[in-house]
């Protein structure tokens, strides 16, 4: 009895055993590419939501400091926002001046394009900072600054018990 090979039947079983085995190979590839992909979505919206929330305050606050300080490696690539950050970092040590003010809202602006957000300059220009806040600020700053100056010009401090009677 001779045996034949049927090569239609022989190429098709080849073609679903690699598929079979590559299939969820390519599948926990693709998988880790779309998380990989979101997470630095994730990071670039969450360090863009911190700054714009606090895009104005009366002070860079620790979150804010740590957000910019994540710029370079949240959005490496990203030429627009690396060299509008740079900018800005090299305004930072100076006075606050309008040349500042605008360096900052092209730093959330390219940020915000990158992430898909249709917003303009003069929309992240408004901000929303109650009266009290601001007060409480300039009290917190007025007694620090009283604090340091009694203490500057205080070589003792005696304290004395009340006379209670």
């Amino acid at each position: 009895m001779a045996f034949t090979f049927d090569w239609a039947v022989r190429v098709t079983d080849i073609v679903m055993g690699i598929a079979v085995l590559l299939g969820p190979i390519l599948a926990v590839v693709v998988t880790l590419w779309a998380q990989n992909r979101h997470e630095k979505r994730a990071e670039k919206q969450k360090l863009f939501i911190t700054l714009i929330a606090e895009r104005q305050a009366l002070g860079i606050s620790q979150d804010v400091a740590k957000a910019l300080n994540t710029i370079d490696v949240v959005f490496s690539g990203r030429p627009p926002i690396i060299l509008a950050w740079h900018r800005y970092y090299a305004q930072l040590g100076q006075p606050y001046y309008q040349e500042r003010a605008h360096s900052w809202l092209e730093l959330l602006t390219a940020m915000a394009s990158e992430l898909g957000y249709s917003i303009q300059q003069t929309d992240l220009d408004k901000f929303y900072l109650p009266q009290g806040h601001a007060d409480d600020a300039q009290f917190q700053r007025n007694v620090a600054q009283q604090w340091a100056r009694v203490l500057e010009n205080t070589e003792r401090l005696l304290l004395e018990p009340r006379q209670r009677g």
